[in-house]
Parts: C-alpha cells; sequence; structure tokens
C-alpha cells in the first residue's frame, strides 16, 4: 500500500460519508462488490480506470474530479 493508494481511498470514503452513506450504497451505485469498495476505501486496492469512472459515477461527479480531489486531499 502507497502514499496514492491511501489518499485515493481516503478520498472515496470522504466522499461517502459527507453524502450519509454506507459502504454497501456507495458500492451499490458504483455496481461494485462491497469488499472491493471497502479495499478501495482502506488503500489495499487501486482500482482501474473503468473502476475510477463507476466510483465516480456513484458518488455523482466525474472521474476528472474525482481524481482531482484525491490529488488535493492530504492525509
Amino acid at each position: 500500500m502507497n502514499d496514492l493508494h491511501k489518499r485515493f481511498g481516503a478520498t472515496v470514503r470522504r466522499l461517502r460519508e459527507a453524502q450519509g452513506w454506507s459502504l454497501e450504497v456507495l458500492a451499490e451505485k458504483a455496481d461494485l462488490s462491497r469488499s472491493f469498495a471497502g479495499d478501495i476505501e482502506r488503500g489495499v486496492a487501486m482500482p482501474s480506470l473503468a473502476t475510477v469512472v463507476k466510483l465516480a459515477a456513484g458518488l455523482g461527479m466525474t472521474a476528472t474530479a474525482l481524481l482531482e480531489q484525491s490529488e488535493d486531499w492530504r492525509l
């Protein structure tokens, strides 16, 4: 696990929690398994570009916005 994985996962978690959603809700909205979504949030897994697009859509934003927020977010 590296800083990029942790930073991206923390961003996804922060945005999900800001919506008041459980991990299950985000996983459903992004068409991912709950365990994979959890691995991403914990920084254990780094998603493919296709999965970033799915996560972003589930969060109601573009992939570009999600990646920019991840870059701006500091642990």
